[in-house]
């Protein structure tokens, strides 16, 4: 799992030997479920190489300078690269920084989205996702059980 801050380790080759999977969704500020930290165990048990970018930092400073421009770079630079984008929407968020994530990658081709009628925006989701052809999952079970594996994409 690669987060903001952290370098790939050496031993481990080139990002570009590695299906890159983006986990966009619900952090709330690091106040919200820690929902990234349980994919690593999913897709360590799945054939093939992942490489899984993971925004949530782990100590998060907004008063470092530069942090918050730094932050928004990785995600954008890393959102691009990655070959599939997990976006999880947990429905007690406001989530706007998801929210603005599902615009810009609608289109993508490799958006993924979990959420449930619970979410106070969730009409503009589904529409979204339905007008862009965007898979829609009521859980991130369903959407882990549905997405192909590594030699798929």
């Amino acid at each position: 799992m690669l987060r903001p801050h952290c370098e790939l380790p050496a031993e481990l080759g080139d990002e570009d030997t590695f299906t890159g999977i983006f986990l966009a969704g619900t952090i709330d500020m690091g106040t919200g479920e820690d929902w990234q930290a349980g994919l690593l165990d999913h897709f360590s048990s799945k054939p093939g190489r992942y490489l899984l970018y993971n925004p949530r930092q782990e100590h998060w400073d907004a008063s470092r300078p530069g942090e918050m421009d730094y932050q928004v770079n990785w995600e954008l630079e890393h959102l691009e690269k990655s070959d599939v984008i997990i976006m999880n929407i947990l429905p007690g968020s406001k989530s706007p920084i998801t929210l603005l994530e599902l615009g810009l990658f609608a289109r993508s081709g490799k958006l993924h989205v979990v959420c449930t009628p619970e979410f106070y925006r969730y009409d503009n989701v589904r529409i979204t996702c339905a007008r862009y052809g965007v898979p829609l999952y009521a859980t991130l079970d369903e959407l882990l059980s549905a997405i192909p594996s590594a030699s798929d994409f």
